[in-house]
């Protein structure tokens, strides 16, 4: 058979590259290491640098915020869960809703139409854009009476979606391909669980494998970098196995429980955040969103394990004008904070399986959003509110955390901007590789100064 010139090429390509692989897999067995490391070794060196993988994850909480509790350096505040992270945090200011106010613009955040008309919600659009399906989990228990109305949702596929309120549920639908083929490669866990193993001289042994090694071949180098730092802490205190369905004991220890009884708040919200941290480290998923109760919702913040505040969420603690409401509102959006920082955060700060060089959590977008600005004053919009006998201004509670992939430029705090929430939306999806330059007909632009 006759094989053209580029073809050709091909050929000596794959051979130099067979030769390679070979050449690093006898040195590192020379170096004493095992067989299936000298061969992941191989294989490793020769990994083509491709593009950083992206996940974004989409926390809602309902009511607004305090904004004097909201400043980031203000570790008994509400974003002071956020401490360990917050070279990664950027607290925004200045962004309003364009086109809806108060409680119905719920149906406005994510869709960036009034009522949520003419276009679908962003998850969608970005998931349609990349070929992936969308999650949607809740933490939505009500009381008897209330519960979801039409100005309960949130996201809009097509049609508004009510989130999967069960977090066994929405295990069995994130993880029913592990074990069968799917997530993490079982080469790259072998890897990353031997890496955890390596003392340091093996660590300088394999290292001198790619001492003849192209900056171009030495993708091997950025592992061994990665496991340093993994090993020293940088990369997380924790690793996920992906070959297999994971153990997630915050799911396991709800069995039998009422998912939708608001006693059970605390441990559903753990379980549905141990879900999708889990479900974004192995791949299983790239777009999650989590919608926290519902706007209106009065469930009394007094459950076990809760901000221990035994009121109501929406009427009276979000909507206090006086000094000790609003703090014990605080204490409440600080709760929520608090569980996303140690049940989500704190497992994306590991090592990333698809790209080794960064963690998880670089290569993400952890949005936190609410529909109104100051749950006293309804706003929702960059507008002052009348606190303590001045003019304070406020904007919609919006906060990233995470690099999405090297898109991002985190401000390591409060980052000011001038904008509206549609041209968010737009950024999220220009950095999950989506781009969007309308949403049902509306134009928006990504928020330049957030971008790296």
């Amino acid at each position: 058979m006759r094989v053209s010139g580029g073809g050709l090429l091909a050929a000596k390509d794959e051979r130099d590259r067979r030769r390679l692989a070979r050449r690093v897999f006898l040195s590192a067995l020379g170096l004493g290491l095992s067989v299936p490391l000298a061969w992941t070794s191989a294989r490793l060196a020769l990994a083509q640098t491709a593009a950083r993988p992206r996940r974004l994850f989409i926390y809602y909480l309902p009511h607004g915020a305090p904004i004097e509790h909201c400043d980031p350096a203000n570790a008994e505040g509400v974003l002071g869960p956020l401490a360990p992270y917050m070279a990664q945090v950027s607290a925004l200011r200045g962004v309003g809703m364009n086109g809806a106010s108060n409680h119905g613009a719920i149906r406005t955040m994510l869709t960036g139409n009034p009522e949520g008309a003419g276009s679908d919600s962003i998850d969608a659009l970005i998931g349609s854009k990349l070929g992936v399906t969308p999650h949607v989990l809740g933490t939505v228990p009500y009381a008897k009476g209330s519960g979801f109305t039409s100005d309960s949702f949130l996201v809009q596929h097509g049609s508004w979606v009510r989130p999967e309120e069960d977090p066994a549920r929405a295990a069995d639908a994130l993880f029913q391909s592990l074990g069968a083929g799917a997530g993490v490669p079982n080469d790259a866990n072998e890897f990353r669980s031997a890496a955890l193993g390596l003392t340091e001289k093996e660590l300088t042994r394999l290292q001198a494998v790619t001492k003849d090694l192209t900056d171009e071949q030495s993708k091997l180098q950025i592992h061994l970098d990665a496991v340093r730092r993994l090993k020293a802490g940088g990369g997380g205190s924790m690793m996920i196995s992906c070959d297999k369905r994971p153990d997630l004991p915050a799911v396991t220890a709800l069995a039998g429980a009422d998912v939708l009884d608001p006693s059970q708040l605390g441990r559903v919200l753990d379980a549905h955040l141990e879900v999708a941290a889990h479900a974004l480290v192995c791949g299983t998923a790239s777009i999650i969103t989590l919608q926290n109760m519902y706007v209106n919702a009065d469930l009394n913040m007094g459950f076990a394990g809760g901000p221990g505040v035994p009121k109501g969420h929406h009427e009276p603690v979000s909507h206090s004008w006086d000094a000790a409401g609003r703090a014990e509102f605080a204490t409440v959006q600080r709760w929520f904070y608090s569980r996303l920082a140690e049940k989500l955060l704190v497992t994306l700060n590991q090592m990333d399986p698809q790209d080794p060089e960064h963690t998880v959590l670089d290569n993400s977008i952890v949005a936190i959003m609410s529909e109104v600005s100051d749950g006293a004053n309804h706003n929702s919009d960059a507008s002052p509110v009348w606190l303590n006998g001045k003019e304070t201004p406020t904007s919609l509670p919006l906060v990233l955390i995470g690099g999405g992939g090297g898109y991002l430029k985190p401000a390591g705090g409060i980052a000011k901007v001038s904008a509206l929430h549609t041209d968010l939306l737009a950024t999220l999806a220009e950095a999950m590789g989506a781009p969007q330059a309308t949403m049902g007909g509306v134009p928006m632009r990504p928020i330049t100064e957030l971008k790296a």
